[in-house]
């Protein structure tokens, strides 16, 4: 049952939105009692904290993060699982923003997400501190995405969609060689 009440909430989610998600709606669309969410849920931030793991948990296995880095180029791999991360904060905006919101709440699966890109980070010895470096770099998807998520939701349009992750991809390579080389290319 926690597991049919987390895949509503989650279709609620992206189709409504964050502030429109209720217990008693949740409820009505399970057709059972409300007092069956709260049995497994004791408040709207506790479920939220649930999806928020349950979707970054799978969304960190389907990386494969912990195959490790091998042989592969770590360049590499950073920029295509940042990419895939803001690919991800845009089909779950409004989780994403609930995270975002609520910074002082630890989730284990954003833990272990945040130190892989560190270990990634390290890899690649950036020029600043590799927290800092971090923290410049997914907020910088942040905000791309953030100011793309809308257009991206509504517009049918494949060809738009794909200019403005094209253009994501370029801004994002300026910034990289700046962080790790601190050099503008050329």
């Amino acid at each position: 049952m926690k597991e049919k009440i987390t895949n509503q909430a989650l279709r609620m989610l992206k189709k409504e939105g964050l502030k429109s998600l209720s217990m008693r709606k949740l409820a009505e669309h399970l057709s059972i009692d409300p007092m069956t969410i709260y049995y497994y849920f004791k408040n709207k931030d506790q479920l939220m904290a649930e999806l928020v793991e349950v979707v970054f948990r799978k969304f960190y296995e389907s990386l494969r993060l912990d195959e490790g880095i091998g042989n592969e180029n770590p360049q590499k791999k950073l920029e295509f699982v940042l990419i895939e991360y803001r690919s991800f904060f845009i089909q779950y905006l409004d989780l994403s923003l609930y995270l975002i919101q609520s910074p002082s709440q630890e989730y284990p699966a954003v833990t272990m997400f945040n130190d892989r890109i560190l270990d990634l980070i390290l890899a690649l010895k950036p020029y600043e501190n590799p927290e800092l470096t971090r923290d410049i770099l997914v907020d910088f998807i942040h905000g791309n995405a953030l100011s793309v998520s809308k257009g991206a939701r509504t517009r049918s349009n494949v060809r738009a969609n794909q200019n403005l992750t094209d253009q994501f991809k370029e801004s994002f390579k300026i910034l990289f060689h700046r962080l790790f080389y601190n050099t503008r290319l050329a």
